[in-house]
């Protein structure tokens, strides 16, 4: 077991994304600076994490040198390995791509970049096409929790999480389709909010049926996570939502809280977990919110249709790759999960229609529980980080999934919705491993989880790394 912390090399000291943006537009030191030692940290410990997929740090440096405007400007960061960034290869976690640079950013990075004015140090793991809660890939290797490397880091923004965590960037992008952003912002202790459909400029399955996906970040405190979502409406704003607007604080009004631990199939969450649960429910108590205790509200077919919607988008994914690089892509080097679900497909084409009626048909059961309540209180995840190989790139499907259904219970919901939910990094395993729990409400309803989580990082100093005594391990080269 090591853990792995850079917060002890160089300038950028425990800082979040805020303040190391205050501290460059005071120039009390300059982007370049702060550029050298993320790179510093990353150097000191990549070996150990293996979250970095390529790097661009030659590069980084002379962005650094250049003016940004952002809610970020000059801070140093990663790029989740599913999007395009210019002169970088894309591999998507798969070993079927050859390996040469991209020519132009794609959309959803210019829109990050635009927002945050940050400067890319390169490109962060990721889960074979994203379609795993964790890091390990062929293409890559495994992807450690800087927690306990020992562990998973949660997926599919794996590489993000890790990096973030650990310290050598305050802050990264990722992406959210089953719970992508806010898994690993559970196993390694951050902030991560998926936000309502629509939010962003694009979405990478806008063109599917059940539009799933959003992008967004994870990040160590609330601020972080506020000022990028009040940035992004700057930048694009769907006259469909409600604004967020900037949140700078905790919201007054007391909120009506609907608090659930076990699965849709009625099996309860790891011990450790639903003590987190219930203690975060008594806190929520204490400042004054009415909370209720109820039974999980979903129906276990949404978890059966959405597996069938599943293996519909792995066999999208090695189908697009197919059309748009042709002999570039080789579908025999992808990971044994991602074949086998993907040929899954055409044996559930039957299915399929029902299921995507099932998925579409869901957000009105989502929106009847908000007549009743704000917000739903839940884990993130059913049980902490588990240990490397958990989901290895052999594993075979059948487990693969039996091992979903014990693991990930509470985050496709809002993916099906459309809905915002937020994972806060509240309480520790008995192993000291993060627990988060999970904040959500209804589609555009971001602001009032964020007022909600301010509240919460107030009353209670949350779980992150930096806030957490442990040795630092990160090793000099």
């Amino acid at each position: 077991m090591k853990t792995i912390s850079t917060y002890d090399i160089g300038i950028l000291g425990k800082m979040d994304a805020t303040a190391v943006a205050e501290k460059i537009i005071a120039k009390e030191f300059s982007s370049e600076d702060a550029v050298s030692c993320a790179i510093e940290r990353a150097k000191r410990s990549d070996e150990d994490l293996n979250a970095i997929v390529n790097d661009n740090y030659e590069r980084a440096l002379s962005d650094a040198m250049q003016h940004h405007d952002g809610i970020f400007s000059g801070v140093p960061t990663f790029i989740k390995d599913l999007n395009d960034v210019a002169g970088l290869p894309t591999l998507k976690g798969c070993s079927g791509f050859k390996i040469k640079p991209v020519k132009k950013n794609d959309k959803i990075v210019n829109q990050f970049l635009s927002v945050t004015g940050s400067v890319v140090l390169g490109k962060s793991s990721t889960s074979e096409f994203g379609l795993l809660p964790c890091g390990e890939t062929i293409q890559n290797g495994e992807t450690r929790n800087p927690w306990n490397t020992d562990h998973s880091t949660g997926g599919s923004s794996a590489g993000s999480a890790a990096l973030v965590a650990a310290g050598v960037v305050p802050f990264a992008h990722a992406s959210d389709g089953g719970g992508s952003i806010r898994i690993p912002a559970s196993c390694c202790g951050l902030v991560g909010l998926k936000p309502s459909r629509g939010r962003n400029i694009t979405s990478p399955t806008a063109i599917v049926p059940v539009n799933i996906a959003e992008d967004g970040m994870v990040s160590r405190t609330v601020r972080d996570t506020a000022n990028f979502y009040a940035a992004l409406e700057k930048y694009y704003s769907n006259p469909k939502l409600p604004q967020i607007g900037h949140v700078k604080h905790a919201g007054k009004k007391r909120l009506r809280i609907a608090l659930f631990s076990e699965s849709p199939t009625g099996m309860e969450s790891h011990h450790d977990v639903t003590q987190a649960a219930l203690q975060a429910g008594i806190l929520c108590e204490e400042l004054g919110h009415h909370v209720s205790y109820i039974k999980n509200p979903f129906e276990h077919k949404i978890t059966r249709d959405f597996l069938v919607y599943w293996s519909s988008l792995a066999f999208a994914s090695m189908a697009a790759e197919y059309a748009q690089h042709g002999i570039g892509f080789n579908h025999l080097k992808a990971a044994k999960f991602t074949k086998q679900l993907g040929s899954f497909f055409p044996l559930l084409l039957l299915r399929a229609g029902t299921s995507i009626r099932n998925l579409k048909n869901h957000a009105n059961d989502y929106n009847k529980l908000f007549d009743t309540y704000d917000v739903l209180l839940s884990p993130t995840l059913s049980h902490p980080a588990p240990p490397i190989g958990y989901f290895g790139t052999e594993v075979d499907t059948i487990d693969v999934i039996m091992k979903l259904n014990g693991y990930v219970n509470f985050t496709t919901t809002q993916n099906i919705t459309g809905a915002p939910a937020i994972s806060l990094p509240m309480f520790l395993s008995k192993e000291g491993l993060p627990i988060g729990i999970q904040f959500a409400a209804n589609v555009g309803e971001e602001r009032k989880l964020l007022e909600l989580a301010f509240e919460i990082e107030e009353a209670q100093h949350f779980k992150t790394l930096d806030k957490v005594k442990k040795q630092s391990v990160a090793k000099s080269h």
